[in-house]
């Protein structure tokens, strides 16, 4: 039964106000422009009646055991070679299942993993996200958690970095957030990435061939050089050279092909049967391997960029970087951190330009009104990007998040439950695991009619009457817990202002410079393991705009 006391527990700090009520009383163009990365209280919170609402629920709700899934035999022989789990990807997976069982079904732990249930109903994202306290916990990073724990040097004893739970991770994010998530510290990374920006469309001048001015078949491995350099200049303070000086290099190439490794270990070791707890499996090898790989050249190049900041440090009134600002807090923290920003950023982020690229090549008419908005701010072609013209690009942000609604990058977001929770219709005790899948309904028609069309205006305050007047684009009363590219509450995404900087700036300067196409198939242009990359060649054309 759900108690006063369990609730508390979970520090619940929100009213139970009905989200859907409130949403009544919002337009949908208004609630179009709520934050994807939901993080504020309501107001007037009344704990009680959250209570007894919870409690109600709980007493009519249909016992744990009731909740349908794969059996143990199911999902071993389901995994193993010729099996019928064996080669789907994780979206695949939940996607069948959901076929069979519905909104809501159990995955059984195998080998020492715990229980996990798969949530399809909005609603129930909500309770989860509105229950999940000041330190919700992620499971997804427990083969992290596990090397960092066991490495014999004992580096991460203080803090396990951002993989970790409860105050642990609690500290650690309280140190990281007023640098990387505070609005007034974007002008950090905001020059370093113009001309990060600049090199990139130079590159692609100079890799096009001179007559169809299409990139070669392997252009995303430019996008990948380009997104690790991007991300390694703010968490390492740090150019490669990637782009175009030194695109070979072989040490950025392991450190690069490793970071992609280690996405693929996360699923084999964090979804499939696994006794990696037990033994050191071959697979949990490569991935102590690749770790190992990852902590001793991110390790190396912090120490690097330590070294000179001792040597030369920053003068009176002279703006610190991003590493400089996390160094004068804790040089650890500052080191764990750049190995974070590196395993979460690089491989997301070029999964979400490849992403935004396709989608704008795909739909001249829709690039050409960006165009449009981006010459009457930035007129002239040798004008940058400030913190101040970028306030004045709705349509350009508008169209990263079609298509981030388009082709997300994940299936959505992990979570133990916060307390004991009624989950459509069952009991779902406090701690259980939890995949939310907000990301598999985002081309569902009934949230978001014509869901197959790119139509960035569904975005727009005050969409335009040439896309059909007062046709909807977004639903009525649409969840803001659907679509959550960046996560939801404490736990959303620590580097979400460097991304959405990054995507703005790359998106922007390629329209202002190019009219991209793309005339091949593109069906299925994205396979899916733990993260979404491309499967299909981006051969993009990219001509020169004049102005």
């Amino acid at each position: 039964m759900l108690s006063v006391r369990s609730v508390r527990n979970a520090s619940i700090a929100w009213k139970w106000i009905s989200v859907r009520e409130q949403q009544q009383k919002l337009t949908r163009t208004q609630f179009a422009f709520q934050s994807t990365a939901v993080n504020a209280k309501p107001q007037n919170y009344d704990s009680k009646s959250f209570v007894k609402f919870l409690d109600e629920e709980w007493q009519k709700a249909l016992p744990y055991k009731a909740i349908p899934g794969l059996s143990r035999y199911e999902m071993v022989r389901g995994f193993m070679k010729g099996g019928k789990l064996a080669n789907l990807s994780l979206n695949e997976l939940f996607l069948k299942c959901r076929e069979r069982f519905g909104d809501i079904y159990r995955i059984p732990g195998i080998f020492g993993q715990p229980v996990s249930l798969v949530l399809f109903n909005f609603e129930d994202f909500e309770k989860v996200f509105r229950t999940e306290g000041s330190w919700p916990a992620r499971p997804s990073g427990e083969m992290v958690i596990h090397y960092r724990r066991t490495r014999k040097d004992g580096f991460f004893n203080e803090t396990i970095g951002l993989a970790a739970h409860g105050e642990d991770w609690g500290k650690f994010r309280h140190a990281v957030n007023p640098v990387l998530m505070h609005p007034k510290n974007a002008k950090l990374y905001l020059e370093p990435m113009q001309k990060l920006n600049l090199e990139f469309i130079q590159r692609i001048r100079d890799i096009r061939d001179p007559l169809t001015l299409e990139v070669p078949d392997n252009f995303l491995n430019d996008i990948n050089r380009f997104t690790f350099e991007s991300v390694a200049v703010v968490a390492l303070d740090h150019e490669f050279g990637l782009i175009r000086k030194n695109p070979d290099s072989m040490e950025a190439r392991q450190l690069f092909d490793n970071l992609t490794a280690f996405i693929k270990c996360l699923y084999d070791l964090g979804i499939k049967p696994s006794l990696y707890k037990y033994i050191r499996t071959p697979t949990y090898r490569r991935f102590e391997k690749i770790s190992d790989t990852i902590f001793d050249l991110t390790n190396r190049y912090a120490n690097e960029a330590i070294a000179r900041m001792e040597q030369n440090p920053c003068k009176e009134g002279e703006e610190r970087s991003v590493l400089e600002k996390l160094i004068k807090i804790d040089r650890k923290i500052a080191i764990i951190m750049a190995m974070d920003m590196l395993m979460a950023g690089v491989d997301t982020t070029s999964s979400a330009l490849s992403a935004v690229l396709l989608c704008i090549a795909k739909n001249p008419e829709k690039q050409q009104k960006l165009r449009e908005e981006l010459l009457q701010v930035l007129p002239h072609r040798d004008d940058h990007f400030t913190i101040e013209n970028m306030k004045h690009l709705p349509y350009l942000r508008a169209c990263i998040k079609e298509s981030l609604r388009t082709y997300p990058i994940s299936f959505g977001n992990m979570r133990e439950t916060g307390a004991d929770l009624a989950l459509s219709g069952y009991r779902v005790p406090k701690g259980t695991r939890v995949f939310i899948n907000s990301n598999l309904l985002l081309n569902e028609e009934k949230f978001f009619p014509r869901s197959r069309e790119f139509l960035p205006e569904r975005w727009l305050r005050q969409q335009d009457d040439m896309i059909g007047g007062d046709e909807k684009l977004i639903a009525d009363n649409l969840s803001k817990f659907i679509f959550l590219p960046f996560g939801y509450g404490p736990r959303s995404c620590v580097g979400k202002r460097i991304v959405e900087l990054e995507l703005e700036m790359s998106l922007g300067n390629v329209v202002r410079h190019f009219e991209s196409e793309f005339n091949y198939h593109s069906e299925k242009p994205f396979a899916n393991h733990l993260l979404n990359a491309p499967q299909i060649p981006l051969k993009f054309k990219f001509t020169d705009v004049n102005y």
